[in-house]
């Protein structure tokens, strides 16, 4: 769980970071941007560690308020198992979890065909 928060820690300062740049000059900063990149990390169950797929697509879409404060954060990627990975029955991850002030829920799965995609959202808490 610690790896897993962290990863997310990490993917969700890279998001904030990527979005500052990533967005038009012409729109409002509280306007969602979204930042598509290449490569991410795969496993095939919880007890695999996680390995970088390089061709793997991934989409991060983030909001702001008004006042530029981060309030959304979703991602998203597809992917495919890497050499070692195989498995024989789906896997499926959900999780809920804090970072800071935000709340997230993740969802991760893989297919014996090795296809895999996760999907985080994470929300300013009320």
């Amino acid at each position: 769980m610690r790896t897993l928060t962290l990863l997310a820690t990490g993917s969700l300062v890279a998001a904030i970071a990527s979005s500052v740049s990533a967005a038009p000059d012409n729109k409002p900063i509280h306007a969602a941007t979204q930042t598509q990149v290449t490569g991410c990390i795969v496993r095939g169950t919880l007890d695999q560690p996680f390995q970088a797929d390089q061709e793997c697509e991934a989409t991060y879409v983030v909001k702001r308020n008004k006042d530029g404060r981060l309030i959304y954060q979703a991602y998203r990627d597809k992917g495919t198992l890497q050499p070692g990975q195989e498995i024989d029955t789906a896997f499926v991850n959900r999780e809920e979890f804090m970072i800071g002030d935000y709340e997230c829920k993740l969802v991760e799965t893989a297919q014996p065909s090795g296809k895999t995609s996760s999907f985080r959202h994470c929300r300013l808490g009320e």
